[in-house]
Parts: structure tokens; sequence; C-alpha cells
């Protein structure tokens, strides 16, 4: 390995000279520097960046946890988080959790030992006791599309109950009164949220709620095709749902085609993300979209702003969804052509005041 005193002695210069050529002192004359630079280039010379970053007291990193890479909707996040990060000559450590809540915690961990200058957390569920270990640490944070219960953390994520009202009310107009949820697990407050506004649309336009046609599931294509699979089979199904994310409301699709279920003309259906594959002609589905490369370009601001600036007032962003209209979704009973059918009504369950 190159080291300096390598280039010092190519340069016949001393090794403190060397340094403060690499650092760019403005003690040297530009000649000098440049002179060294190219020395050190010819011989191959590579900086340690992480002892440089220890002796600063920077590392010119970013950390980002995400609980699922292969969700488009992570990925925007994480190339907004990217694109930002490199516009200011920084790079970025990404954590892949699967999910995991203990794999999540590690990562937060390991990164904080590693001195990144700032965590990105688009994996944290309400519950997760290790944003309060992370809120009592010197390393800056900020949460993506979640909220935390235990700290005062700082945030950027979209209106959420607003986005679910957005997706129940259009149902609502075009005339659905048998309305369906599918949501993301209980312990995110994203969901919750979604699925409170769900409730209190239907509330306030007197539709009774089969909580039949309710579920709570992971946000994975797989559970929504697991999910969609048991409603639609049941002994009367909804003639509209709501699904808490894009992924999910692939899954419903998916299993409307196995059961013979024609969408939209026996089930009208809205996602929310408006991920890049509700756009493609094959799917074309009804969403309510959120700026998720803009939230992770704001949550990677935040942090270079706090590393580079000592920003002190907390993040608390939140960002306005607005209902993308596509082929999914019709007035009940509509068939391909653009007319109405007549459909028999399926029994109504009883209104239920839980959770609401």
């Amino acid at each position: 390995m190159v080291t300096i005193r390598d280039i010092a002695q190519a340069a016949g210069v001393s090794p403190s000279t060397v340094s403060r050529a690499l650092n760019d002192s403005p003690l040297l004359p530009d000649g000098t520097k440049s002179r060294i630079r190219e020395i050190a280039r010819e011989l191959g010379y590579e900086r340690n960046e992480l002892a440089l970053g220890l002796v600063k007291g920077v590392s010119r990193v970013l950390g980002l946890v995400v609980p699922d890479i292969g969700n488009p909707f992570f990925g925007e996040i994480a190339r907004g988080v990217s694109n930002t990060a490199h516009n200011s000559g920084y790079s970025v450590v990404l954590c892949n959790t699967e999910g995991d809540r203990e794999r999540e915690r590690v990562y937060a961990t390991l990164l904080r030992r590693r001195r990144v200058d700032g965590l990105v957390l688009a994996s944290v569920k309400m519950d997760d006791p290790y944003v309060l270990e992370l809120a009592r640490s010197q390393t800056p944070y900020v949460l993506v599309s979640r909220l935390s219960r235990f700290v005062d953390a700082p945030f950027v994520v979209v209106d959420d109950r607003e986005g679910g009202r957005l997706a129940v009310e259009h149902l609502v107009r075009l005339g659905h009164t048998r309305i369906g949820f599918i949501g993301g697990p209980s312990d995110v407050q994203s969901s919750n949220d979604r699925m409170e506004a769900c409730r209190e649309v239907l509330d306030d336009h007197r539709i009774d709620i089969d909580e039949t046609w309710l579920r709570s599931a992971e946000f994975t294509q797989q559970a929504g095709h697991e999910a969609g699979l048991e409603i639609l089979s049941g002994p009367t199904r909804p003639s509209a749902l709501f699904a808490a994310n894009d992924m999910i409301a692939l899954g419903v699709m998916q299993a409307a085609d196995e059961l013979g279920v024609t969408i939209p003309a026996e089930l009208s259906l809205v996602g929310f993300n408006d991920i890049a594959y509700a756009a493609f002609p094959r799917i074309q589905l009804t969403t309510v979209a959120q700026p998720t490369y803009d939230m992770g370009c704001i949550a990677a601001e935040y942090l270079l702003a706090v590393t580079q600036h000592g920003r002190k007032r907390k993040l608390r962003k939140f960002l306005e969804p607005r209902l993308v209209v596509r082929n999914t979704t019709a007035p009940p009973g509509t068939t391909s052509s653009g007319t109405q059918q007549t459909q028999p009504r399926a029994k109504r369950g009883l209104r239920s005041k839980k959770g609401r």
C-alpha cells in the first residue's frame, strides 16, 4: 500500500508537505499541490477516508435502513436520499432488513458504531424501543414514512389520513356501499391512519362496515394475494377494496384474476403510493400518490443541515397526497364497455364501532 512517506520520497518533500497538498492547504502554492497530487495518482495512492473522518469528526456517509428494497416505494426513497447525498459529496450505506425488527436494530447500531454522519430510517414501527436508544445517542437521524410513539423524533411523512379519505371518498362517489380495506401491519402508524380514514368516511356517509372485509397484512404482494383470496372467496364480497399500499393491491389483482372476479366490473380497487408498476398498461391501478422521491430528498437535506450547519430545529414535515384515477375503479356493476349492469346487492354487515 502506497503511503504518504512514499509520495514524499518521490516528490522530494517532507511527509507534512504531502499531507498539506492532499488536504488542499492554503499554505502551499497551487503548483506544488498539483505536482504532489499528480505523483500520488501515478503511485496509486488511496486516502484512508475512515481515518480522515475520525480526525475531522465526520465520515461524509449517511446510513439508510429500509424494510424491503424490492418494494419500489422504498427504492424511490433510496434514490432521493442517494442523489441528495451525492450532490453534497456524501455517500450512502443501504441496509435492507426484510421487515425483521431485530435485524433493523442490529443495522442501526452497526451504522452508529461505524460513525455515519446521520441515519435515515424508513422501517421504524411504532413500538421499536431502539428508537429511544437512538434519540439518546449523538447520531442525527430522521424517520421517513413512519412515526414513533416513544420519542419526539424528526420525521417526513405523507398525510396518511388525508390519503385514506381521498381513496374511500372516490369509491363512495362512484356509488360503492360495499367497501373493504386491507391494511398493513397493525403496529405501523401509516396503516392505522389509512384504516381510520376509511372508517371515518364510511361513517360520514352512513355506510355499514362488514368486518369480514377488513384485514391487516404485510406490505407485500404475497400478503395482498392471500388477503384478497380470503375476502373474495367469502359468502359475500365487497364491490370495492382499498389497499393500504400498491404491493397489496397487486396481490389483490392476482387473487381476483385467479377467482374470475373482473376488475373493475365486479371489483373496484384503489392502492396507495403510486409506484411505477401502477401505471403499467396492463395494470393501470387507481391509487393515492405520495411524493416518495421528495421524501428521501427532504430527509437527506435535513441530515446534511444538521451535520454541516448544526441545525437544531427538528424536522416535522407532512406532505400532501393526491388521487390518481386509472382503470381499476368504476361505478358498481360497470361492464368493460363502460355501461352499468344490474347487480344484486350483497347483504350488508352490521355497523361496527370498533376503532372509531
